[in-house]
């Protein structure tokens, strides 16, 4: 790899670190926040921040473990998808994946430290929810967004080498 190469890599993995310490330390914030001071409506009875919901989705220890231990593999593939340098992971992919990464470690910080997931935005006629959520999931649908758009993109190509070799 040449030196302007391993330069711009560099610039891009600290991008992608700024971001990830940037989502953890705000969802870890807001969590805090809405803790120490309760119910916090932000429109009424429509958009409501309150820490009422502990979403544990554990019965036992046992689960928890194997909850945690399952959100660490999926967080450490992610990161070995960050870390790839080939033709399928652009660098657009890898800032949209940190979203994922970073929602994926504030979850699991939430899990170790408090038991199970603090979820405290309640939008009416929804379920409630956490920055962190929306975090994961804006990675996870552009992922999939790119991957599919790569796919057709590839998919025209050979279809288009196929009729020229006709």
């Amino acid at each position: 790899m040449r030196k302007e190469e391993k330069k711009k890599l560099k610039k891009l993995y600290f991008i992608i670190g700024i971001i990830i310490f940037f989502i953890i330390f705000v969802d870890q914030l807001t969590k805090v926040l809405v803790i120490h001071y309760g119910e916090i409506t932000i429109i009424s009875n429509s958009l409501i921040l309150k820490a009422n919901e502990l979403n544990n989705g554990i019965y036992d220890e046992t689960s928890r473990a194997v909850t945690i231990l399952t959100n660490l593999v999926i967080v450490f593939i992610i990161f070995g998808i960050i870390k790839s340098n080939n033709q399928f992971v652009t660098n657009k992919t890898k800032i949209l994946l940190s979203f994922a990464l970073a929602g994926g470690i504030s979850n699991i910080i939430d899990r170790i430290c408090r038991g199970g997931v603090i979820e405290y935005i309640h939008i009416t006629n929804f379920p409630a929810f956490n920055i962190a959520d929306i975090c994961i999931a804006i990675g996870w649908i552009s992922f999939v967004a790119i991957f599919a758009a790569f796919s057709a993109k590839e998919l025209t190509h050979k279809k288009q080498i196929k009729e020229k070799n006709k």
